[in-house]
């Protein structure tokens, strides 16, 4: 188990004047999902939540987030996936 993936990026972001082509996202720990539900605001979508997620898992701005290329956002959101336990059937 790695507490660590990386996802290059098919659509380089340009982040506080520097072109970023890959990710590093962490192993989300019980804060982040506790944090994540205490943030949520009224009208807060799954998908909102998933873009929040996504966001502090990278280390990335909210805003960059919002000017990500779909296909690397679901790239993301498969590795953030991949990390958490499966619910049981």
């Amino acid at each position: 188990m790695t507490d660590t993936a990386r996802v290059t990026l098919a659509c380089p972001l340009q982040i506080e004047g520097r072109m970023v082509t890959e990710v590093t996202i962490r192993r989300p720990k019980v804060r982040d999902l506790r944090a994540l539900e205490k943030g949520r605001e009224p009208g807060f979508t799954e998908l909102d939540q998933g873009i929040a997620m996504a966001a502090a898992l990278c280390d990335l701005p909210l805003a960059t987030m919002d000017e990500m290329d779909a296909g690397d956002f679901a790239a993301i959101s498969e590795v953030l996936g991949g990390f958490l336990p499966k619910a049981p059937a």
